[in-house]
């Protein structure tokens, strides 16, 4: 027999658990025992690593099948929404919680109380378990936080060097470095842009030209991990775009 306290295994019969002192007369009365013995800690490992399947283990099914389905759910939508990420993180909180409860239900204790099993601990387990309940919360905390965290890149792959054309069609330069590269020059066509890109993924050079009715012709050729690849496009003064894809020896019309 176990005690509906503590879960500590005590002779069959005897009405106060040796170790907490709890009087178990309601479940020596009710025949209650533990259906099968059940390893809290593991059970607690599977749930820290897998959202529920430690009550999977300790023998609910359901409750901790649809917790495992919630979190993975969460977790995965929550890489666009934010705030499901912190969702997910509750009920991951959650899922250890009530695999303790559930594990402790296995083993024969009938109404699990956390704070009050904590209590009765001696001191050395009394101190590790708070410790554990505690990095428990700073994980869910800092989870919580790290998730709402607006998100900032950034990048030392590139150096970049601005070109600027003047009116009179020459060229001048401003800053330093290499990787992207602008240049303009005034035309009779409207504003002409040329910009060079070099980086850690391939290299590119896109030519713009803004014509005086407002529409914008563009043409650029590059090259990539995956190939090369040539787009040329003009947008319309009402905004409609026209052009070619060339890619992988490919042409695909584009027409909006």
């Amino acid at each position: 027999m176990f005690c509906e306290k503590c879960g500590k295994e005590i002779p069959d019969g005897v009405k106060f658990c040796p170790s907490c002192g709890h009087d178990n007369q309601n479940h020596i009365n009710a025949g209650k025992s533990p259906s099968k013995d059940k390893n809290l800690i593991l059970a607690l490992v599977i749930s820290f690593l897998l959202t529920g399947l430690g009550i999977v283990y300790a023998g609910d099914k359901k409750k901790g099948i649809i917790l495992f389905i919630v979190g993975l759910v969460l977790n995965i939508i929550g890489r666009a929404i934010p705030i499901l990420t912190v969702a997910g993180i509750i009920v991951w909180a959650y899922g250890l919680y009530e695999t303790y409860n559930q594990a402790k239900i296995a083993n024969g204790v009938a109404n699990p109380n956390l704070i009050e099993d904590i209590k009765s601990l001696p001191t050395p387990k009394k101190v590790a378990a708070i410790a554990v309940i505690a990095i428990i919360f700073l994980l869910v905390v800092g989870g919580c936080v790290g998730a709402l965290m607006p998100k900032t890149y950034t990048s030392n792959d590139n150096n970049y060097n601005y070109d600027v054309g003047s009116a009179d069609d020459s060229s001048s330069s401003g800053g330093s470095g290499s990787g992207l590269s602008y240049s303009s020059s005034d035309s009779s066509k409207g504003y002409d842009t040329h910009t060079h890109y070099e980086g850690e993924y391939g290299s590119s050079d896109t030519y713009g030209t803004v014509n005086d009715d407002g529409s914008v012709d563009s043409y650029q050729k590059g090259t990539t991990d995956y190939g090369d690849y040539e787009i040329n496009s003009h947008m319309d003064s009402d905004g409609n775009i026209h052009g070619t894809v060339d890619v992988g020896g490919k042409t695909y019309h584009v027409d909006t």
